[in-house]
């Protein structure tokens, strides 16, 4: 569907995976692997908690994000996504017409990369404070902000919110013991 607009894209049918929508083309998300999934459940089963008991803002997995600049938006469904509670939109909308403050994506063995790579500058270029990119094959987290040099975490290390999710850390090694259960 070369050249389709947004207006029309988000009138399309959704699909499983989900499809993602960027400079007039579609790209569907690769299907999830096991341990993709696992930790992408984890990773909500874990922040849960967390927002629950401080009321920062609400977390979803696979939400559509419909952001970007007017003429330029682009409609993206990171693998998790963090809305802190006052950027939260009012009313009964399906999908969510903002950056998230924190998305996560967690890579999957055929990810097309220029595809990928283009999403996450996206990101940090138009509104997501915070990005973990999480790679099961290498049991890594690339933690990402916009303007300030990206760091990768591993074994031994611990996973924070810094100030988008304040007070809340992981170890890495618990997120990535979920890919060996």
């Amino acid at each position: 569907m070369p050249g389709l607009t947004l207006a029309r894209f988000l009138r399309v049918p959704e699909t499983k995976p989900a499809s993602e929508y960027a400079c007039g083309e579609v790209y569907q998300k690769p299907m999830p692997d096991i341990p993709h999934a696992a930790i992408q459940f984890y990773l909500a089963m874990t922040i849960g908690p967390y927002l629950a008991a401080t009321g920062v803002g609400r977390a979803f997995t696979e939400l559509r994000c419909i952001f970007g600049p007017p003429g330029r938006q682009r409609t993206y469904v990171p693998d998790l996504a963090y809305i802190a509670r006052e950027r939260w939109p009012l009313g009964n909308e399906r999908h969510l017409h903002a950056a998230p403050d924190l998305a996560v994506e967690i890579l999957s063995p055929d990810q097309h990369w220029s595809q990928f790579l283009d999403k996450i500058q996206f990101y940090l270029l138009y509104g997501v404070r915070l990005v973990w990119v999480i790679d099961p094959a290498t049991e890594t987290i690339a933690v990402q902000a916009p303007g300030e040099e990206a760091y990768v975490l591993r074994s031994g290390d611990v996973l924070t919110g810094g100030d988008v999710l304040p007070g809340f850390s992981v170890p890495v090694d618990d997120i990535f013991a979920q890919t060996r259960i």
